[in-house]
Order: structure tokens, then C-alpha cells, then sequence
């Protein structure tokens, strides 16, 4: 699945690069949402669980970010996931790619992915997020 239908499977029409305002509720206060970041992930044979389970335990470490305005962990098919994310700025999707998310996923990534994460950065065109 390419990164367009991956966006549209979430529900936006945009596919991830080049830049708009959209908005963001983060503590009561709008924030301009303009960078992201798709990262695909192939799981090894027989590691797909793991794979799942990882992606389901970084949320608690993602909604310390401050700065991750949208973060979704999904399963594109059998073995392929992907993480996909959003930031108001460069310096939010740096600080990100800082964290301990990043920091697990590639201490991990030899032995559960059969190739190392393809991350793409982009900017977002478009965004429906809650109020």
C-alpha cells in the first residue's frame, strides 16, 4: 500500500507532502499542524505479533511528547505496519525522532523488521484532528 491510499484509509483526502494550516486541540489551545512523518515497517516472518504489540506499547511513550500532535500505529496487511505521525514544526517532529519511541524502534528493528524503517518526512496538507 503506497502512502497516498494509507492516508486516505485514515479518512483525509491529503497525501503527506507540501504545506497548509490545519488545526489541532492540544490543552484548549489551537495549534498549526504542518510537518509529519510516515514510516513503514516490514515485520520479519513469525514476528508480526511483536511488531503489533511494540507499536500498541509506544502510545504511552508518544503521549509524553508534547509536541506529537497526531501519532497512529496501524497494520497495513500481514506483515507490514506503519507509523504515522503528525508535529506543529520541524523542531516538534525532531524532538520526536529524538524520543523514546525512535530510540525503541531501532534498538528493535534487527530482530523484529526484515528491513530497516523506510521514514519519510513530509509536510501536511490537510487535516481533520479533534477539537
Amino acid at each position: 500500500m503506497r502512502r497516498r491510499e494509507f492516508i486516505a484509509t485514515l479518512g483525509t483526502a491529503a497525501a503527506v507532502p507540501s504545506v497548509t494550516n490545519a488545526f489541532a486541540q492540544a490543552n484548549g489551545n489551537p495549534q498549526q499542524v504542518s510537518t509529519a512523518l510516515f514510516v513503514r515497517l516490514e515485520a520479519k516472518p513469525g514476528k508480526e505479533a511483536e511488531v503489533a504489540e511494540f507499536l500498541k506499547g509506544g502510545l504511552p511513550l508518544v503521549e509524553a511528547e508534547p509536541a506529537t500532535i497526531a501519532w497512529f500505529g496501524v497494520r497495513l496487511g500481514p506483515s507490514t505496519f506503519a507509523i504515522f505521525d503528525a508535529f506543529p514544526d520541524e523542531a516538534g517532529r525532531q524532538a520526536h525522532l529524538n524520543g523514546k519511541v525512535a530510540a525503541a524502534l531501532m534498538e528493535k528493528a534487527k530482530d523484529l523488521l526484515a528491513e530497516p524503517p523506510a521514514i519519510q518526512k513530509g509536510d501536511v496538507l490537510a487535516a481533520k484532528l479533534p477539537r
